[in-house]
């Protein structure tokens, strides 16, 4: 299927779900702006969903998850109440690949540089964070995971940075 028509589909699919009442709560549903689907990559590079943010405002209000044949996989939200967006992360730090990047190189060791970044999981697709794969100056490459302001190295055995190397460089 032509990327730009399935793009399209899955738009559709978030935006039916939300206006009918089936997902979100009444604040979402009548302000929430529905954002351009992204790929959920694995280790390997494949596709293996679409993240679609829901923002009120500058804030990451939840986002769903589709699967490629555009099943819903899951609605999350990161309102702690209804009424409110205190608590949701800044909509750049999750959506934004620039404010992704920098975070990545602030937190490299000296003589790192990011190579490439790319939304994954960690370990399991509930885990969402994007992927920062840093390369030092004598080639060796490891993985930063990210989730809004929170950074972490990926272990061997959670994200092998070979995999990555490669991929969207």
């Amino acid at each position: 299927m032509d990327e730009v028509i399935h793009i399209a589909k899955i738009l559709a699919q978030a935006q039916d779900l939300l206006r009918c009442g089936k997902i979100g709560n009444s604040m979402v549903r009548k302000s929430a702006i529905i954002g351009t689907p992204m790929e959920i990559l694995t280790l390997k590079g494949d596709l293996h969903s679409w993240f679609v943010p829901v923002t009120l405002g500058d804030r990451l209000a939840g986002f769903f998850q589709f699967l490629s044949d555009l099943t819903l996989m899951r609605y999350s939200s990161f309102q702690r109440r209804d009424d409110s967006i205190e608590g949701c992360p800044a909509a750049d730090s999750w959506l934004d690949e620039e404010t992704i990047r920098h975070l990545a190189q602030k937190n490299a060791r000296p003589g790192e540089t990011v190579e490439n970044t790319f939304l994954t999981f960690d370990r399991t697709p509930s885990r969402l964070a994007w992927a920062a794969v840093l390369t030092s100056a004598d080639g060796k490459k490891r993985t930063l995971h990210i989730a809004g302001q929170t950074v972490w190295e990926a272990t061997k055995t959670d994200n092998d940075a070979e995999s990555f190397a490669g991929h969207l460089s």
